[in-house]
């Protein structure tokens, strides 16, 4: 490049037109941009080589360090590494524990859970239905003076049959009539007061079972049956409470059939 410029100025030297002055300067010019160009494009090369230069450099120096890296150093590093791992065994041999005991306390609580529900469960079952005879009783009052007589009959027939031969065994009798009068099944409730008449027959609630037996039939319009049980009540019983009762109910049969016979 530099002798085409030398020849350019020579030949300029050697021009004696103006026209042919001007082209030579023209190409001059023109050599001068080519000539610059060319010196950048160099430039750029030799940066690039020498960014290629210093990186293979470094990864020659990488590879002379690990190279020179002395067993005793890796021996160092395997050591720490099989400690670490000694380390990391320890650790999950300790959770390892840890969860088996946390698993045997949940097994514990939920028997112990299970074990309490049960008990709540017996317990709810007995309070709704007790199998001991005092508790069984005086549930199956408690549901006939609550207006539940289908439950209380349940109930005393229940104990009927636990306790047949217990002293509350004729009241419990009794009140299995009681409970079909309540729903004035008379005929029903006759039926069981007369088991009362006829089992028990020394009972205190003998002058009562009388008593209701005489209502059913008074109830059902049928007097005639009626005063049979409340002159009983009146001739044999006239000392107990029912006596009264009696007493005002064969005066109101009377009367009525008195107004019948008129």
């Amino acid at each position: 490049m530099k002798r085409l410029l030398l020849i350019a100025l020579c030949s300029v030297a050697c021009v004696t037109t103006a026209q042919e002055g001007e082209q030579m300067r023209a190409d001059i010019a023109a050599l001068r941009a080519d000539l610059k160009k060319e010196m950048d494009a160099t430039s750029a090369d030799r940066q690039k080589d020498q960014q290629r230069a210093k990186a293979l450099q470094d990864a020659l120096d990488q590879l002379s360090r690990a190279a020179r890296k002395s067993g005793a150093d890796l021996a160092v590093d395997l050591e720490k590494a099989q400690n670490d791992l000694s380390s990391l065994r320890g650790q999950i041999e300790v959770l390892q524990h840890r969860l088996d005991a946390l698993e045997k306390t949940s097994q514990e609580h939920q028997k112990a859970l299970d074990a309490a529900t049960q008990f709540v469960a017996q317990r709810q079952k007995e309070l709704e239905h007790p199998t001991d005879k005092g508790p069984l009783y005086n549930l199956a009052r408690q549901r006939l003076d609550q207006g539940q007589p289908a439950k209380a009959r349940e109930l005393f027939q229940d104990f009927m049959n636990r306790y047949p031969k217990d002293e509350l065994a004729a009241n419990a009798q009794y009140w299995i009539g009681e409970t079909y009068y309540a729903e004035k099944k008379w005929n029903d409730a006759i039926v069981e007061f007369q088991k009362v008449l006829k089992e028990y027959k020394g009972s205190d609630k003998v002058p009562d079972a009388l008593l209701k037996i005489g209502m059913s039939f008074q109830a059902q319009g049928d007097c005639e049956n009626a005063l049979l049980f409340f002159d009983e009540i009146l001739q044999a019983h006239k000392a107990a409470p029912a006596a009264k009762a009696a007493h005002d109910r064969a005066t109101e049969c009377r009367r009525k059939n008195q107004s019948r016979k008129r």
